[in-house]
């Protein structure tokens, strides 16, 4: 099975919204409370599955995504200002479901995308400048 998942996360739960590409099924779920041990609980239910995720480089994004690569997931690091912009104008309050979902969305439409680089960002603040200096396009 292929998946393609979008994450919300905060200091205390994280949003997860994913689709089977095989079978167009979405599902959700909530990491309560966000910390390694239970990311990695979920986590252990996509090992062998080819899994892409999509996740904003927030406070706390680093554990996650390494708890995500060691089930083989493809990690993917949205730029919060740039995942703000796309998201446009609300016409509703915002929800943690709806940003995952419009995050996993972003996974979807990689011509119109920009992710950082997890692998090349720096061990400072995700919102520093080296981070962002190595925002990826999608090649294709």
């Amino acid at each position: 099975m292929t998946f393609v998942m979008g994450l919300d996360q905060h200091r205390a739960q994280i949003t997860a919204v994913w689709l089977d590409t095989e079978t167009g099924e979405i599902t959700r779920s909530r990491i309560t409370p966000a910390h390694r041990q239970g990311v990695r609980r979920f986590c252990e239910k996509f090992r062998g599955q080819e899994l892409e995720v999509a996740l904003e480089a927030t406070t706390g994004w680093r554990f996650v995504a390494d708890e995500l690569a060691q089930v083989g997931a493809v990690v993917h690091l949205a730029e919060p200002a740039e995942t703000a912009a796309r998201r446009g104008n609300k016409k509703r309050a915002k929800s943690d479901r709806a940003d995952a979902r419009h995050i996993r969305g972003a996974v979807d439409d990689r011509t119109a995308a920009r992710f950082l680089d997890p692998a090349r960002s720096s061990a400072g603040s995700p919102r520093s400048g080296p981070v962002a200096a190595h925002a990826v396009a999608w090649a294709g």
